[in-house]
């Protein structure tokens, strides 16, 4: 078994490569990929982006049909209202409907990708090694 401070040590070297995929933006070209990837809907080719957008802008738009209060109330409690609306149960209201689209499924499917894995993982292998060899350096002797 590992000790808890060898547990900790992975922990914070996993979270320090998250938080430098992140910082290098290679996270949000990830998420920007999903999101332009184009489906099947209806009678054209769509971006998820542009379903999950139409969608939203429906719900909103039923929200406030039935609580016409929630155009008067506060900005950020009804923003907060409607993200839960949206969030609840694994996005559930963006599923319902004709126009649905199930975007736990979607993003899982996404993630489970082989070829996207192996991009990630290669990334975050150079990212670690860079890392490495960047600590390395320091450790070493001025010659």
């Amino acid at each position: 078994m590992q000790s808890t401070n060898a547990m900790n040590s992975n922990v914070d070297e996993a979270r320090k490569l998250a938080d430098e995929f992140k910082r290098e933006g290679y996270f949000d070209k990830l998420k920007q990929k999903i999101l332009s990837q184009e489906v099947n809907n209806g009678d054209a080719d769509t971006a998820i982006e542009q379903i999950i957008r139409r969608k939203v802008d429906s719900i909103v738009k039923s929200m406030v049909t039935d609580d016409e209060n929630l155009v008067f109330k506060n900005r950020g409690s009804t923003s907060a209202l409607i993200e839960s609306q949206l969030f609840k149960d694994n996005y559930k209201r963006l599923s319902e409907g004709d126009d649905g689209l199930n975007v736990d499924e979607y993003i899982q499917e996404q993630l489970n990708d082989k070829l996207l894995r192996s991009q990630i993982k290669e990334k975050l292998e150079t990212l670690a090694n860079n890392d490495k060899s960047n600590d390395t350096s320091i450790e070493k002797p001025n010659e």
